[in-house]
């Protein structure tokens, strides 16, 4: 729905997702992928601290031909950095 395109939702979700997977299922690594072509998100991915690892060459099947897809990962050692420094100094 491009109405709701740029205003944050999916960063918010994408955070919060990782932060259920760290905090309640104890997990060590989380992992996307997304079509290279799909710039925003991407960026919500780098926003939200996941790492670009590498490139799939035509992996994705679309109607207009296959597409390239981007390998993303956020460790738990990487989200704890991430929120340790949004936090308030005390």
């Amino acid at each position: 729905m491009p109405e709701q395109w740029r205003k944050r939702f999916g960063t918010e979700v994408t955070q919060e997702i990782i932060r259920f997977g760290f905090a309640k299922l104890n997990l060590h690594r989380i992992e996307a992928g997304w079509a290279c072509e799909n710039i925003g998100s991407v960026r919500v991915l780098e926003k939200s601290g996941f790492v670009r690892e590498g490139r799939k060459r035509k992996v994705l099947p679309f109607k207009s031909g296959w597409s390239d897809a981007y390998i993303f990962a956020i460790l738990k050692e990487d989200w704890d950095g991430i929120k340790n420094s949004k936090e308030p100094d005390r």
